[in-house]
């Protein structure tokens, strides 16, 4: 097999105003004409986001009943053939069409991210990655976030083995610069420093995941706060088909048991789709013997067809997560007089060490329920609510390196997050895609404090709660001329906030003389465009936009334990972080689509930015409060650089992608020693490689390397911040597996994954990843 799995077609049909239905019907054939059962067939509304899905029968034929005459996009799903741009039809009447699957091309996949629509990667203005679960399932992933590592311009940092904390930079930028999505709603930690997702990254295991759609680039008018850098989106299976599903037992090194348990498929002639799945990962040992991590997680979806235009869907996402956690790294006492110092463990500095009482537990559950109705063949409405509850509840005690508190403490931050979208989708003749909505967000942030001082006077037991409430009106015009060559879309936002006072017991400041209001509006923008060349197969693109983030409420009213004692750091008074950014690049298809080469271009300015004033531990503070330090508004920074990445399926067996990312990213204000302007953790240079190769139709072999240059890591000196430089990774790993056919729709696969089979030493941020190891593992599919 290859490894790809997907074969796409296009077929766009004359929208029309009749609300009559029709068929589309046909076979799937192999390369020499012979049919292909068992074939998963999706029919994507290109312009309403709606999608039905079956299976092709013993005679490789497939039928959609009840379609609207308009745009679609079909998906054909058949393990061992490539993707491939099909064949154009009308569906005015009922239609039967061929699709025929083939061996070797790398062209188009289907995206939702880009646009809130199905569009084709030809398609889309944006530069957009898909890593899809035919990759996750070779790749023999466990972690959805960790198996991005390999896309360009995306920095993926894991502080030591499995289920250890998760950072995504994207593009040069910081962490929760990029927004995280489950089908499109956004998941975050209300009660997170920043209000990011990046808490729960690490928490995310492969369930029921069909692909993962990465947006390198502002999404910020689509999307709202966070997506500065880009979206991350998690598209879950949608079931249907025959009843399916899957077994998987694996074990091996670090203490490492993962088992994980998957169902799907639809009834009622397919108009009830459902998928259901859980997984257990529990880490015994972990890299230093000691860093226990156990993860219960839970997904599964239901949609109705009431009607041929109406799809109700219900999704539950959700996890329970214990994380033994480490001491931090510690500078040495005499460092050299340079103003960055390398990172030489145990010389210049003591890396992470065991913290017997350090611990987070925490739990996650999102709930989706939507209804979308197709009201006329050029008209649809969409509406959504999405439930997010999160909890983390951070404990420490005085055992363990370096600075620890006198009493046992206790840190429980919880959020709920209640979201509802609206949105209208009007096709205006064949050109032109008007879209609307309207989205309502309700955000509760509570607070937690208490440690077991002996000395009940001296005891913390403090708590914060406070509401936000924050509306949002957005839009979106997409125009495709000369017959889908030229593709252009610009669309706009607007967002506006509610606050409640907060509540305070015991131990807050309560901010006395200072007005406690909301944040001012926000206003984004966005344009993209895109012109692709039939004859040489080239796709030029540009695109860009403004992005905005909020104060959370941890920046504006929070405090923690820190450093041993309990301390406030909010400011009521910040101001929102504002960024400008554009990308510019092309995609071009050679040797009849068995190579695709693209290139971007990036840059983004962020022009205000919210950080953290530690000064007064070494100098007066500039807190307007008099405090050891607190958030407050200064200057932001600037990433700009080049992405460039290959694909190459020279032959059925063998396919190859590869990229190369340039990033300079700088601060506007420096927090080191010296004056360095260069921005934390970002890689200069960063190369990746995948490629898999099958050998006959029953053995895979996966192979995946990173090697980065080295990052820069701010670390307390005694005087102030130095910089430390640690060395980049130079990472891979392998997997192989064999398949064993057991019926028609059965078979058992046996697989083994090395980590870091080179057997590299590295350090991420002065905490110590895993050398070589591995797992072996089955997997029983029916």
């Amino acid at each position: 097999m290859t490894a790809s799995k997907f074969k796409l077609f296009i077929l766009p049909f004359a929208a029309v105003c009749a609300c009559a239905d029709t068929t589309l019907s046909g076979r799937v054939l192999d390369p020499s004409g012979a049919p292909v059962s068992g074939v998963a067939v999706t029919v994507y509304a290109r312009d309403f986001l709606a999608r039905q899905t079956g299976s092709t029968n013993a005679d490789g034929g497939f039928r959609f009943n009840g379609l609207a005459k308009g745009d679609y996009l079909v998906e054909a799903r058949a393990a061992g053939f490539a993707r491939s741009a099909g064949v154009k039809v009308s569906l005015d009447l009922p239609v039967s069409i061929d699709l025929k699957l083939e061996l070797e091309a790398i062209t188009s996949r289907i995206l939702v991210t880009a646009a809130g629509i199905a569009q084709s990667t030809d398609e889309t203005s944006k530069a957009l990655d898909v890593i899809d679960a035919d990759q996750l399932d070779r790749r023999a992933a466990y972690s959805l976030i960790g198996a991005l590592n390999l896309t360009p311009g995306m920095r993926v940092q894991q502080l030591g083995g499995p289920g250890s904390f998760i950072r995504v930079q994207m593009r040069g930028l910081r962490a929760f610069d990029t927004s995280v999505l489950i089908d499109g709603f956004r998941l975050r930690d209300g009660s997170a420093p920043q209000a990011d997702a990046t808490g729960f990254l690490s928490d995310l295991l492969v369930i029921d995941t069909d692909r993962v759609e990465v947006l390198r680039g502002s999404g910020a008018s689509l999307y709202g706060t966070h997506a500065t850098g880009g979206v991350i989106n998690i598209v879950t299976d949608s079931g249907g088909g025959p009843f399916h599903g899957s077994l998987l037992a694996e074990g091996g090194g670090l203490g490492l048991m993962r088992s994980v348990v998957k169902i799907g498929g639809g009834f009622a002639q397919d108009r009830i789709h459902f998928t259901a799945g859980g997984a257990h990962l529990n880490v015994l040992s972990g890299v230093d013997g000691d860093d226990r991590t156990r993860n219960s997680s839970t997904q599964g979806s239901l949609s109705v067809r009431a009607t041929p235009r109406t799809l109700i869907t219900g999704r539950l996402f959700a996890n329970n997560v214990f994380l033994g956690l480490n001491s931090g790294p510690v500078s040495a006492s005499k460092l050299p007089a340079d103003t960055l110092v390398a990172a030489i463990p145990n010389v210049t500095y003591t890396p992470s060490a065991n913290d017997p009482d350090y611990r987070r537990s925490s739990y996650m559950v999102s709930g989706l329920a939507s209804i979308q109705q197709q009201v006329t063949n050029t008209f649809s409405l969409r509406a959504g609510y999405q439930g997010l509850s999160t909890s983390r509840d951070n404990r420490d005690g005085p055992g363990g390196t370096s600075f620890q508190p006198r009493f046992n403490n206790s840190n429980l931050f919880d959020s709920r997050i209640d979201t509802l979208q609206t949105r209208a989708d009007l096709r205006m003749g064949r050109s032109n895609l008007l879209s609307g909505g309207y989205e309502f967000e309700r955000e509760k942030f509570d607070n937690l404090s208490t440690d077991q001082n002996p000395n009940s006077a001296q005891r913390t037991n403090a708590r914060l709660t406070i509401n936000e409430r924050s509306h949002s009106l957005y839009f979106q015009e997409q125009t495709r001329l000369f017959h889908d060559r030229l593709q252009i879309s610009f669309s706009g936002r607007t967002q506006w906030f509610e606050l409640s006072l907060p509540e305070f017991i015991g131990g807050r400041p309560l901010y006395t003389g200072v007005a406690i209001q909301p944040p001012p509006h926000a206003y984004t923008g966005d344009v993209s465009i895109s012109y692709f060349v039939p004859k040489s197969g080239t796709k030029f693109r540009a695109h860009g936009g403004n992005g905005y983030r909020e104060p959370s409420l941890y920046e504006r009213f929070g405090a923690s334990f820190f450093f041993g004692s309990f301390s406030a750091y909010g400011d009521p008074r910040l101001r929102p972080e504002r960024s400008i950014a554009f990308d510019f690049g092309f995609d071009q298809y050679l040797v009849n689509s068995k190579l695709r080469l693209s290139g971007t271009f990036f840059y983004t300015r962020l022009q205000e930015v919210i950080g953290f004033d530690g000064g007064g531990i070494v100098k007066p503070s500039t807190d307007p409060y008099g405090r050891f330090g607190g958030y407050r508004n200064t200057g932001g920074g600037l990433a700009r650089g080049v992405e460039i990445s290959a694909e190459a399926a020279p032959m059925r067996a063998l396919r190859v992608q590869s990229s190369y990312t340039y990033t300079n990213a700088s601060d506007r204000v420096s927090s080191i020693l010296g004056g360095s302007l260069r921005s934390p953790r970002i890689f200069t240079h960063m190369f990746t490689l995948l490629a898999t190769r099958s050998f006959g139709k029953r053995v895979d072999a996966t192979f995946d390397f990173l090697a980065a240059s080295d990052s820069l890591l701010p670390m307390f000196a005694g005087t102030g911040n130095r910089g430390f430089l640690f060395p980049g990774p130079r990472k891979g790993n392998l997997t192989l597996s064999y398949t064993h056919p057991l019926g028609e729709r059965k078979s058992l696969r046996f697989y083994t994954r090395v980590e870091n089979v080179f057997n590299q030493t590295y350090y991420e941020d002065g905490f110590k990843t895993p050398k070589a190891w591995a797992v072996f593992g089955m997997k029983f599919l029916f």
